[in-house]
């Protein structure tokens, strides 16, 4: 069973009593894997090789063979990650969003079940 600390918006989140919180199970690869993902490949000193290039297309034009790259990257970074065993993605249609717009669907295998990520575009 995996345990970490537990983050909510880029910082530890907190018990009502005011303890640092614990995420535990599914909710530590979840969290692990989303930060992989927004973080720039090379950007934490102590991990030099974590990250993804998901980050440089934030502004890219958002044309086919921009969103396919996109698409190819996201799952390659998952794979990196050893509890990983598959890792596939379709782009769908973002139930918060208000314009349409799409967001990529990120279905993980792992050895305890399955994982689902939906990554939305800025």
């Amino acid at each position: 069973m995996y345990r970490d600390w537990r983050w909510r918006d880029g910082d530890f989140a907190f018990t009502p009593r005011g303890d640092a919180a614990l995420a535990e199970g599914m909710e530590v690869v979840r969290q692990d894997l989303l930060a992989r993902l927004v973080s720039p490949r090379g950007s934490h000193w102590a991990f030099p090789a974590e990250g993804s290039r998901v980050p440089e297309f934030v502004a890219a034009p958002a044309d086919e063979l921009t969103l396919t790259e996109l698409q190819q990257e996201a799952e390659l970074t998952c794979l990196e990650d050893a509890r990983v065993r598959e890792a596939a993605s379709e782009w769908a249609e973002d139930p918060a969003a208000y314009d349409g717009a799409r967001a990529l669907r990120l279905r993980l295998t792992l050895a305890e079940g399955v994982l689902e990520l939906l990554l939305r575009r800025p």
